[in-house]
């Protein structure tokens, strides 16, 4: 019985469903134009409205009922295009696309590529079950608006030297968030398929966790942090905090990069992170000490205290030494003058010298003889 009505029911829908084949189809001519990434057709006759699918549940309307335009074409997995009319008669028709060459079984497996540590970006995939063993792969990363194009150039390979993993060393050069990666296979027996996977590069990012850094005393502590990313710039934290010897707790904060903490004493905190608009948690940050205990706050204010007398105290010796010292002339004993040196000259004649004054009579009276001058000789 179920067979019957399963019968039936093929029937139907031959009725109402034609392919290209019938000369008086409404779409003929159907392909797919991959520069344009547009899904085109002969129109026969007049139609009202043409849909499009690659998926059941998101038609897209046709332009002019002349063609229908995808934002991305796959370039190695054959996709179903079907081309739906609505109108008094019921029609559609459908094609693969892009054809396959090759062993399905050859091309590379598990493509999976991530940024990380703000500034990389790493792919790695495995060898495929069916690939020969001289398949090599290379990858290619594609700007899916301006169809810009990079090979990566830093490989590493497995034992037989076929490469399965890349890595990019600057990922600024991405400037757009959805990018194809693409890795295609060579041998000299056989064709290789292609393997693709799309992403936005904000959601495979893995971000790394920000450090914490903050300032505390005995009524609150204030933290703060900073997250880098070329493609993010809205996130949200996860702390966890442990106060003295209780139980630690998580708390969530939200866009924010500070967070205030009451009462804190000695305390204990990591931190992680994660994108606005993705599911993907950061590792949690290395546990960082606060300690913000009073008694520990007052042993270091005595100990600057005492340090700061100390010093004090210091100056005010120097002081007072230096003003003795100018009182009563300490520094002319510690340090003598230098004698000079002696002039044998001078020093003589300044021995054999005499000094009177003028007008006075000499103590002592000298004998003076009249001496007379006879001749000429």
């Amino acid at each position: 019985m179920g067979f019957l009505w399963l019968a039936v029911f093929l029937m139907l829908v031959s009725c109402l469903l034609h392919t290209d084949q019938d000369a008086n189809s409404p779409i003929k001519n159907l392909r797919m134009e991959p520069r344009s990434r547009r899904l085109t057709w002969d129109l026969n006759g007049n139609v009202t409205e043409i849909k499009c699918f690659d998926t059941p549940n998101y038609p897209i309307k046709a332009k002019n009922n002349r063609y229908c335009e995808f934002r991305v074409l796959p370039s190695c997995k054959a996709k179903n295009y079907t081309v739906n009319i609505t109108s008094s008669q019921s029609f559609s028709t459908s094609i693969l696309y892009p054809e396959q060459e090759g062993k399905p079984g050859a091309a590379a497996e598990n493509l999976k590529c991530w940024v990380h540590d703000v500034d990389f970006l790493t792919c790695s995939w495995t060898v495929g079950r069916e690939a020969p063993s001289d398949v090599q792969y290379r990858l290619y990363v594609e700007n899916l608006k301006t169809h810009e194009e990079w090979q990566c150039a830093r490989y590493r390979a497995d034992e037989r030297g076929t490469h399965t993993w890349c890595h990019f060393d600057d990922v600024s050069r991405f400037s757009d968030r959805f990018y194809r990666f693409l890795v295609n296979g060579t041998s000299r027996g056989s064709g290789i398929p292609c393997s693709e996977i799309f992403e936005e590069l904000s959601e495979i990012e893995r971000l790394s966790p920000p450090n914490v850094t903050g300032w505390c005393n005995k009524t609150y502590a204030l933290m703060e942090w900073r997250t880098s990313s070329h493609f993010t710039r809205r996130f949200n934290y996860e702390l966890q905090i442990q106060t003295g010897t209780d139980p630690a707790y998580t708390t969530q904060v939200l866009k924010e990069n500070f967070f205030v903490l009451s009462n804190p004493g000695t305390y204990t905190v990591q931190i992680r992170t994660q994108g606005f608009f993705t599911k993907i948690l950061s590792e949690w940050s290395d546990p960082k000490r606060f300690v913000c205990d009073p008694e520990k706050e007052g042993a270091g204010l005595r100990v600057w205290l005492t340090a700061s007398l100390t010093a004090l105290g210091t100056l005010l010796a120097l002081g007072l030494l230096l003003l003795l010292c100018r009182r009563y002339s300490v520094t002319q004993k510690l340090f003598p003058p230098i004698p000079r040196m002696k002039d044998h000259i001078t020093d003589h004649l300044q021995n054999k010298l005499m000094v009177w004054e003028a007008g006075k009579a000499s103590r002592e009276e000298c004998p003076v003889a009249e001496v007379q001058v006879l001749g000429e000789t």
